[in-house]
């Protein structure tokens, strides 16, 4: 916004900006800030911006980049899988996570992983826990697991290959339960399936690692 501005006697209308020089060389810019709209809720934490009356703010948004997006809300020990049933089967394994723990979160990534990836076995998969309605306090009515699956696994040579699918292999995530009971709980359950073709051995110890998502930081 520009302003009109009185100078040593002399009136200069619509000045948006003025450079003067610096004591020591060099200038300094002052730029008419008065029609800035912001408040500090729009704009990301961490970054500053200044108010239409001159006054360096920081911003408090947790959108727009202000945060990761993506958080680690919850890790389960599976343990040692050993089987080359092509059949899915329940590992007896499930993390089950408090409200506080995955309410907020438009999403949950969850990582199988090996805790130690050796040359020609399934090393990794990944399932996305999607959640289909919230109430007006921030719990979950319903979820629904991704058709599709990621599988990686690691070559006798050491090249890792990613398969997707909707039949998923390996060690992962097969469903994500909510409690019908107060304090409302998701559990999430383990399974297993052998598949050489795709994943080659899946022997071996594995953990869950479980990532919570807000979309509106990602973008």
């Amino acid at each position: 916004m520009a302003q009109s501005i009185s100078l040593l006697g002399a009136t200069y209308p619509d000045v948006p900006q003025v450079v003067l020089p610096k004591q020591g060389g060099g200038t300094a810019t002052f730029t008419d800030v008065t029609d800035t709209t912001a408040a500090a809720a729009d704009v990301a934490s961490g970054k500053y911006f200044y108010t239409a009356a001159g006054v360096r703010t920081q911003g408090t948004s947790s959108g727009g980049g202000g945060g990761s997006g993506l958080t680690k809300i919850g890790t389960l020990s599976i343990g040692t899988i050993s089987t080359s049933s092509t059949s899915a089967a329940d590992t007896g394994k499930s993390l089950e996570l408090a409200t506080s723990a995955y309410s907020g979160y438009d999403m949950l990534i969850c990582v199988c992983h090996t805790s130690t990836h050796t040359n020609g076995r399934h090393v990794a998969t990944i399932r996305v826990v999607n959640f289909s309605a919230t109430s007006s306090v921030s719990t979950k009515s319903s979820t629904q697991i991704a058709t599709s699956t990621q599988h990686w696994k690691l070559s006798s040579g050491g090249t890792l290959t990613m398969r997707s699918g909707t039949t998923p292999y390996g060690v992962y995530v097969n469903a994500a339960t909510l409690s019908t009971t107060s304090p409302q709980t998701l559990t999430l359950t383990i399974y297993q399936r052998y598949n050489s073709t795709s994943t080659g051995t899946i022997n071996g110890s594995y953990v869950l690692d479980v990532y919570g998502v807000k979309i509106q930081e990602l973008i």
